[in-house]
């Protein structure tokens, strides 16, 4: 006697061919996997360093100089500056710190998540920068501070890097991240120490900034899951025929 409803023998109650595990993983190697969104950064960064690279020395000059986010422009076209900034480097050897940026921003990706990545990154870049260009103009009103740093090229991906490498805090192990923590901080102290740069400065902002970004990111991972039951402990003596 057939059964109404069965499917047909051979067949599940899905009419859609299951796809093999691991499959979508697949497509991507094993380094790579979780990295797309940096290496399209990268890729973006480098292909404007390539075009950088081939102008005449005035012309890239100036190009650095309008996307530069110094005092003056942030006056005159804050929003542009801090977006073109974060992907122009100011010579062809700063395409160095894309090889830990990829690293960084992968593992961030991977073990936090790319939004949380993003917002660390964004936070970073815009954040230091406003920062600093907040107390380099106090500084040049007050005379402690010369007035060439309005128009100084103030580019690169140095500042969304150590904002997302604070934020990598987040995923290290619990018994290693205090030594984490307080290696960066005390490595970006010394570095000012040696070069009182005021890049240095929003490095150490930046870094900051992914710091408090990745107690949000911790404390966020002890949460229990929206909408999840919590779990109770089974009664003694039930049965099948409670």
């Amino acid at each position: 006697m057939t059964t109404v409803g069965a499917p047909p023998a051979g067949q599940d109650g899905d009419a859609r061919p299951a796809r093999p595990a691991g499959a979508q993983a697949r497509r991507w190697p094993r380094w790579a996997r979780g990295g797309e969104l940096a290496l399209a950064y990268a890729g973006l960064v480098l292909a404007v360093a390539v075009v950088l690279a081939v102008l005449p020395e005035g012309v890239h000059r100036q190009a650095v100089l309008s996307a530069s986010t110094n005092i003056e422009n942030l006056r005159h076209t804050p929003a542009a500056v801090l977006l073109l900034s974060a992907f122009v480097v100011r010579d062809f050897a700063e395409v160095l710190l894309l090889l830990p940026l990829v690293v960084v921003m992968t593992l961030c990706s991977r073990r936090i998540g790319r939004l949380s990545t993003v917002i660390a990154a964004l936070f970073g870049h815009v954040g230091a920068t406003l920062l600093v260009a907040t107390f380099l103009a106090a500084g040049v009103r007050r005379g402690f501070v010369p007035h060439s740093v309005t128009t100084a090229p103030d580019v690169g991906v140095s500042y969304a890097l150590a904002g997302m490498a604070g934020l990598l805090a987040a995923a290290v192990p619990h018994r290693w991240r205090w030594a984490y923590v307080v290696g960066g901080l005390v490595a970006l102290v010394l570095l000012i120490s040696v070069d009182t740069d005021f890049t240095n400065a929003g490095h150490l902002l930046a870094f900051g900034t992914g710091l408090g970004l990745s107690v949000v990111a911790v404390q966020g991972g002890r949460r229990p899951p929206e909408g999840t039951a919590p779990r109770t402990a089974p009664r003694s003596g039930s049965g099948a025929a409670d």
